[in-house]
């Protein structure tokens, strides 16, 4: 690809695919949070 045919994104995508990212990543803390808990859980009951 050309550097010339690279066309930055506008403010709009920009922000659309920072809140996607944003989603993905809460997710997967919710999930690793889910999983910490029940692995400490699990060690405090032994």
């Amino acid at each position: 690809m050309q550097e010339n045919q690279i066309q930055p994104l506008s403010p709009q995508e920009l922000f659309t695919q920072i809140t996607a990212e944003i989603d993905f990543y809460q997710q997967q803390i919710s999930i690793l949070n889910r999983q910490l808990t029940v692995l400490t859980r699990g060690a405090n009951n032994g």
